[in-house]
């Protein structure tokens, strides 16, 4: 019985994370989702740029109008992730 005992502890301890383990996964995780959204945020402002042109290019101004603001509230997620991005001095 106690060897049982002490090999389902043996089995138990080197089986499951500990939860620093399991933080570290998830800090890894977070990260990485950040990172996703960020690159998904340059692209639709990039679009968003390209659809502005084309507006303007049309004589469009009210879609040009909505399409700068839409990139705009892009420009300020991506600025507050990446301070350091060249748009971001933009103003």
């Amino acid at each position: 019985m106690l060897t049982a005992t002490v090999l389902a502890m043996v089995y138990v301890f080197t089986t499951f994370a500990t939860a620093d383990d399991l933080k570290t996964v998830q800090e890894a995780n977070v990260r990485e989702v950040e990172e996703v959204k960020l690159s998904i945020w340059y692209g639709q402002f990039y679009d968003r740029l390209d659809d502005r042109d084309e507006a303007v290019d049309e004589g469009n101004v009210e879609l040009a109008k909505e399409y700068k603001r839409q990139m705009e509230k892009l420009r300020a997620q991506i600025c507050e992730q990446d301070p350091q991005w060249e748009r971001c001095d933009d103003d």
